[in-house]
């Protein structure tokens, strides 16, 4: 009798093409506890990359458009295969975009890991940069917010009968920077 908690018992490359292939081969059991890094490569489907990855099927298809993904390998019916270091690299794009880097930047970072360069020069570098960026746009709210303060300031202790907002846009902020 088979064990199906060994999941080395399957016949991975027939079986694991989709959770319900592998039910037809009669080991869904063993296919549901595959893990991304106990699948065979080429194997996930895009909704399912989707899905683990945390992003939309378009945003995976924009991603290739950009050269951000490989062209994945496609099915005999012609559906998009995927291997598990999709999801690894998407969940890289989309941590870098947090750090507020663009898709181009990103780009660059994968373009030289791909051919097989150490990136991390190429990262330092880049949040260089985003720091000078964010310290600009921090100074910049910084004299935002002390001219609203003051333009509230001064609003609220005018005469009401001075301001002008009969006819016009708010005065308030007309009068900002």
């Amino acid at each position: 009798m088979a064990n199906h908690d060994d999941v080395s018992d399957v016949d991975l490359g027939y079986c694991w093409h989709s959770t319900d292939r592998a039910a037809d081969c009669g080991n869904r059991e063993a296919a549901e506890k595959m893990t991304l890094h106990t699948r065979p490569m080429n194997t996930l489907k895009v909704g399912q990359v989707a899905a683990e990855a945390g992003v939309g099927v378009q945003t995976l298809h924009y991603y290739e458009r950009l050269g951000l993904l490989p062209k994945p390998n496609r099915s005999d019916a012609n559906y998009r295969l995927y291997s598990s270091e999709t999801i690894r690299r998407v969940r890289f794009i989309k941590r870098a975009q947090a750090m507020g880097m663009t898709l181009d930047e990103t780009k660059q970072i994968l373009d030289l890991k791909d051919h097989g360069r150490a990136p991390c020069g190429k990262v330092a570098e880049l949040g260089d940069k985003h720091l000078r960026e964010i310290d600009a746009r921090l100074a910049q709210l910084r004299k935002y917010r002390r001219a609203l303060a003051d333009a509230l300031n001064d609003w609220r202790e005018e005469d009401t009968t001075e301001r002008q907002c009969a006819g016009e846009f708010c005065d308030l902020i007309e009068r900002l920077p």
